[in-house]
């Protein structure tokens, strides 16, 4: 017998000479969808044996019966939820426990193709760059540690740098607004300390961020690569800052784009849960915000 899920699809063939008579229900084990799977089957009612009549003989008369009014049609009994099978057929129980296990199966470390490369820079950055774009789980899963911050340092300067130069190009055109820190000066001076204090100043940035997170990941005990694997989770989440050289919309573009590659690599390099991960990154801004309101009534107050 062959039984599909009306919800799913789901189907799994059985020997229905295993099934106790009784059993017509069955829960789906991919949706949990409950439902008939076939009718209870009705028992014939047996027919009146006929006497055995010889020739010799001739049969006594029948006593007459009463007549009695028909019988109603036997009813299918409603199946206990002790009778439903679905869950209970081996075949279908190795099935699941094999699933488990593959998805339980631990991923083989390995580093990113922008670590590897000894040749080739520019291809082994791209790559990298999509890997972790196309399939973050398995990217920061992947990634182990004791190999030191270097190389993903070197990435996250990439693209700051990257970013910085098209920073630099869009204020010489006059379509982005120059810096606090250079807008009283010429359009060229702006560009070039747009170069030079961007990478600077995103660097300053990224340690602070890691630290503040690497320090929630310890209070909440989800902290198992160190620091070194926060901050290859944070340098390498960075690259949808990629973005920030269109502009105007790249910056929203881009700090939406990080938080969630962020969010993803902290859960999977740290082999967090995603509540965990969730408050790490939520309760600093909650603190800095509460922080930031103090500080305002205070000053109001002085």
């Amino acid at each position: 017998m062959n039984i599909i899920c009306p919800n799913c699809g789901f189907s799994r063939t059985i020997n229905e000479a295993t099934l106790p008579q009784r059993a017509v229900m069955a829960t789906c084990p991919k949706c949990s969808h409950r439902f008939k799977f076939r009718e209870m089957p009705v028992p014939p009612r047996p027919l009146p044996e006929e006497p055995v009549v010889r020739h010799e003989e001739q049969p006594a008369p029948r006593p007459v019966e009463p007549v009695r009014p028909p019988n109603p049609p036997l009813q299918p009994a409603e199946p206990s939820r002790d009778e439903d099978l679905w869950n209970e057929l081996e075949a279908l129980n190795e099935e699941d426990k094999s699933e488990e296990t593959a998805q339980e199966e631990p991923v083989t470390p390995r580093l990113p193709v922008w670590e590897q490369a000894t040749t080739g820079y520019p291809r082994a950055f791209v790559q990298t760059f999509l890997d972790m774009v196309s399939n973050p789980k398995l990217f920061f899963q992947a990634m182990p540690v004791g190999t030191g911050p270097v190389k993903p340092l070197l990435f996250f300067l990439i693209i700051t740098q990257f970013v910085a130069i098209t920073q630099a190009i869009w204020q010489l055109m006059g379509i982005l607004p120059p810096s606090a820190l250079t807008e009283n000066l010429g359009h060229s001076v702006q560009a070039a300390l747009a170069l030079i204090l961007y990478p600077f100043e995103a660097t300053f940035f990224l340690f602070l961020d890691t630290a503040i997170n690497h320090l929630f990941l310890r209070l909440f005990k989800a902290d198992t690569k160190g620091f070194e694997g926060t901050f290859r989770a944070e340098a390498y989440s960075t690259a949808p800052m990629l973005l920030m050289a269109v502009p105007f919309i790249g910056m929203p573009m881009a700090m939406i784009g990080m938080t969630v590659y962020k969010f993803l690599g902290l859960r999977y390099v740290h082999g967090a849960s995603a509540k965990q991960v969730l408050a790490v990154l939520v309760l600093p801004v909650l603190l800095a915000v509460a922080v930031a309101v103090a500080m305002t009534i205070l000053a109001g107050k002085i």
